[in-house]
């Protein structure tokens, strides 16, 4: 029926865009419910000892979440704090089943950074993995190889777009899209679900 194809073609949709804001607001009320059990009893000591009596300040949690993260932030800056951010990593790493969570969390937050979004160029599509069979990919690079030019392609893998090939393929091989990096981002992670435009960009 239209009507059910309807429901559950929106109910999918809508399903896929809610569930990754009520996780990462999830977290972020874990992370600052946790915060905020350390600060108050603390905050509570020193004000009692300075005016004689405690004092609970709403969002304190917050206010620590955010100074935490923008003191990462700074210290991950200079060189002193990437190699101890490194060495942890490279300990986190050697701890069975830590190491998993770790590794597919970080990679994870990696793939939509905004230096990993600038080295996708462009969005196209290409013949893979097989001739009359095609995926989405993102152009990387290109190489000059004599009077042809062949281009780095990375196909991502669904729903997970941190993994996936790496491929390439000569320019005249591929078919530009006029679609966003982030529009074809999502449209990986939402299975082909999330409505995007997938006309040709006719101008190459």
């Amino acid at each position: 029926m239209p009507l059910v194809k309807h429901f559950k073609g929106k109910f999918i949709t809508g399903f896929l865009v809610l569930i990754p804001l009520l996780v990462t607001a999830y977290v972020v009320y874990l992370v600052v419910s946790f915060l905020d059990t350390i600060a108050s009893p603390l905050f509570d000591n020193i004000s009692f000892s300075l005016i004689g009596r405690s004092l609970y300040i709403p969002g304190l949690g917050l206010l620590l979440f955010v100074i935490i993260t923008y003191a990462a932030g700074v210290f991950t800056s200079n060189y002193a704090g990437r190699k101890l951010v490194s060495w942890g990593e490279a300990l986190l790493r050697r701890i069975p089943f830590i190491k998993s969570i770790y590794a597919s969390t970080k990679d994870f937050m990696e793939a939509f950074s905004s230096e990993k979004l600038k080295s996708f160029r462009e969005v196209v599509l290409v013949e893979f993995p097989h001739k009359g069979t095609y995926a989405l990919g993102f152009v990387t690079s290109r190489v000059q190889h004599g009077d042809s030019v062949f281009c780095a392609v990375f196909v991502p893998t669904t729903p997970n777009p941190t993994s996936g090939y790496l491929i390439l393929v000569p320019q005249e091989g591929l078919q530009h899209l006029a679609m966003p990096v982030d529009e074809a981002i999502k449209y990986v992670i939402s299975l082909g679900t999330a409505k995007v435009d997938l006309r040709w960009n006719e101008q190459r």
